[in-house]
């Protein structure tokens, strides 16, 4: 299995989505756009994720570069591609269906741990795919409105109401099950300031809450990217997983 995974930052090591992919058997070939990596056709993909990054969606007209990754999610939609939206990812695919994306109006962001509340689904849908009152990793100034016609997953209770929906193939989440422990160290250096601001966390509590919220967080992710891609335990082979970058 081939999965496109449009990436909008350098971070260090895999993180823990495109490293379960690879652990799975599956091939994710990690594209920068931001750049100046090409991005493929998805004729060639089973699937696709789109990652968080410090960009923002409101910058979109000095970003060519996202509107070509925009009308690739469009593209993804239309032909029913599993696609998986993270932050960034779920900004900006709540753009391509005409929702509001912006900075909170009280210019609150979010940097931390939160727990979701699982919202009801409608009759005869799949099942909500989030656990009600898992904790989960924050990191985002902007947020996003629903976009019409969506099917709403999570509610936040801190900064922003809208955590999580899907559409069509798609699913998008306004957290980061994906960061790892040096991920997270490489956010707190490089937006030191987020701590004291209205919605940030203090970076103690972070480092304490880290350890005994992220196990459970993982395990959802793993099971989440299972049933997303359809992947299955890989056989065992000696030497590590394997990923690609273009860049």
């Amino acid at each position: 299995m081939r999965v496109l995974v449009l990436d909008h930052a350098d971070m260090p090591g895999p993180d823990a989505a495109v490293a379960h992919l690879a652990a799975r058997g599956a091939s994710p070939e990690i594209v920068h756009a931001w750049k100046g990596d090409p991005i493929p056709d998805l004729a060639g993909f089973d699937g696709l994720m789109v990652m968080g990054g410090p960009q923002m969606v409101t910058d979109l007209a000095d970003l060519p570069w996202m509107a070509e990754e925009i009308a690739t999610l469009r593209a993804a939609l239309a032909a029913g591609l599993p696609t998986l939206c993270i932050c960034l990812g779920a900004q900006m695919l709540a753009h391509a269906l005409g929702a509001k994306v912006g900075p909170h109006p009280e210019g609150r962001l979010a940097f931390g741990f939160e727990r979701l509340h699982a919202l009801p689904v409608a009759p005869g849908a799949a099942p909500n795919p989030v656990p009600d009152g898992l904790a989960v990793l924050c990191g985002n100034a902007q947020g996003f409105a629903l976009p019409e016609g969506v099917e709403p997953l999570a509610a936040g209770r801190g900064t922003w109401p809208n955590l999580a929906f899907r559409t069509g193939s798609a699913l998008a989440l306004q957290f980061h099950p994906e960061v790892t422990r040096p991920i997270l160290s490489t956010w707190q250096a490089e937006w030191p300031g987020a701590h004291d601001r209205p919605g940030g966390q203090p970076r103690a509590t972070q480092d304490a809450d880290f350890p005994r919220l992220d196990p459970p967080l993982k395990a959802w992710l793993r099971g989440m990217l299972d049933a997303r891609f359809g992947l299955l335990p890989a056989p065992t082979k000696a030497g590590a997983p394997a990923f690609r970058s273009q860049s």
